[in-house]
């Protein structure tokens, strides 16, 4: 299994530079690393992300009882005995590279516990709300100073966005929103954590923020902690400080009528059966959650999680507001029907994560060197920070299956444009420069595949291609 690298680790200080001389040292001259949990190998499960200072990985332990772990490269091993909230520092050196690593153990709590009644209430379903709780949240960040600025963060430009800030506007001194910029304000990494956790949060009969009687986190799956629950406290007096609870009520029509589109609309049942089609391996999932707030600009993120051998997953995504259409169209005219494909991107690649990560985890030896040369395949100005290591990887391929669902869904005439306006998107201002070149050859692959064949069983020539193109114009 990959570990997914969490927004959390954005927030974690470096190690110091002083220090670092110091720390033991791992050698590897692979760029997987298996780990050994108790008596549990995990094959190759961590690939090294140098960019990412400190590479965090959190130890689940049991009962109090400090856990052995052991980092295994084809070199050599390293081992701790992890206790619950210490941490333990390594270098991984590969080649030239340095990948400062942190071990850190966390109290064994599960995600979710989906029992019995659950099972069969959600088997075969997909939902789409925007959570009471979770609106509260996203409310709270967007009175942030942070969220009054950053106008990529919130999404200003809706009538609801005015209506939110005439009821808040007043309260803009509230603790509250100092102790979440607080955190925002140095790293924005921990906004999608903080927004997702909300979900495992719910209002009682009294109106009192309690645990979801089913979640304790909805955050990225390697996440041992819910990084929301400090807060909850303060959240419970904004909320009643602010008369949220009365703003959310007057505002159900506003979300009714966003959850229509993705009901109706935005085809949710024939993504997620293009997707099945398509990765086959994956299993599929017995339920699927869409959770959004009309406050959120442009980020989306997703999560799955498994309990009781029933799997769910969730997208966190923002709503695709008809007036913002223009800022990927750039000017091209498309039909309702292409106007919808498009406007349902932004649900589709969180829901593609499910699979195509799990995906790329099956071949991550070869994917992690074939996506090696990071200059090559992000701007390097994004920073270290903007999709490590293979997350570069399934990102190309979560915008390539953009275009493969308009092959497949769009009206005939207007498949290529769809097609070019991922391409501009990706190349320029997304930041991925070989992106036009690989959806070329994705699409072309797609078209000619021989019958019956997969997006799954492509994947080897598609590694391939990743494979020439980073060994391209480099000496080795």
């Amino acid at each position: 299994m990959r570990f997914i690298r969490s927004a959390l680790t954005a927030m974690v200080c470096l190690l110091a530079a002083g220090t670092q001389k110091d720390l033991p040292i791992l050698e590897a001259t692979r760029p997987v690393v298996s780990i050994r949990e108790g008596e549990t190998l995990q094959k190759d499960a961590w690939r090294l992300a140098p960019e990412v200072k400190p590479d965090v990985y959190e130890v689940s332990i049991e009962g109090g009882r400090p856990k052995k772990v052991t980092f295994i490269t084809d070199v050599g091993s390293i081992s701790f005995d992890v206790k619950e909230d210490d941490q333990y520092d390594f270098i991984i050196r590969h080649g030239s590279d340095l990948c400062l690593t942190r071990i850190v153990g966390v109290r064994s709590v599960p995600a979710a516990v989906f029992d019995a009644a659950y099972r069969t209430a959600h088997a075969g379903k997909s939902s789409v709300e925007v959570p009471e709780v979770y609106e509260l949240v996203n409310v709270a960040i967007a009175m942030t100073p942070t969220g009054l600025a950053d106008r990529n963060l919130v999404y200003h430009d809706s009538a609801y966005y005015q209506e939110m800030r005439a009821w808040f506007d007043p309260h803009r001194n509230h603790p509250l929103l100092a102790a979440l910029d607080a955190v925002l304000n140095p790293s924005q990494g921990i906004y999608a954590s903080l927004k997702m956790n909300a979900y495992a949060f719910e209002f009682d009969r009294d109106g009192r923020i309690v645990q979801s009687k089913v979640y304790d986190r909805t955050a990225f799956t390697n996440e041992k902690k819910n990084t929301l629950r400090p807060f909850v406290e303060q959240l419970q007096s904004f909320a009643d400080t602010t008369k949220f609870r009365a703003f959310y009520r007057r505002s159900l029509p506003t979300y009714a009528e966003q959850v229509a589109f993705y009901e109706k609309e935005a085809g949710l049942g024939a993504m997620r059966a293009w997707l099945d089609r398509n990765f086959p391996r994956s299993r599929g999932y017995d339920s699927v959650k869409v959770v959004f707030s009309p406050l959120v600009a442009y980020s989306q993120s997703s999560t799955w999680l498994e309990s009781n051998g029933f799997r769910e997953l969730q997208a966190h995504v923002n709503f695709p507001y008809l007036q913002d259409l223009p800022r990927r169209t750039k000017g091209a005219t498309l039909s309702k029907a292409a106007e919808t494909i498009l406007r349902g991107d932004i649900v589709f690649t969180e829901l593609n994560h499910g699979y195509i990560n799990p995906e790329a985890d099956a071949h991550g030896d070869r994917v992690a060197q074939a996506i090696s040369r990071r200059d090559h395949w992000v701007n390097p100005d994004r920073g270290s920070v903007y999709y490590p290591g293979m997350a570069a990887f399934n990102e190309y391929m979560n915008w390539g299956l953009v275009s493969l669902r308009a092959i497949d869904m769009a009206p005939a005439g207007e498949q290529e444009i769809l097609v070019r306006i991922v391409d501009n998107m990706m190349t320029g201002r997304r930041g991925f420069p070989r992106f036009a070149a690989f959806d070329a050859f994705l699409v072309d692959q797609y078209r000619h595949r021989e019958a019956g064949r997969t997006v799954a069983d492509l994947y080897p020539r598609i590694i391939e291609w990743f494979e020439r193109e980073n060994a391209a114009n480099v000496s080795w």
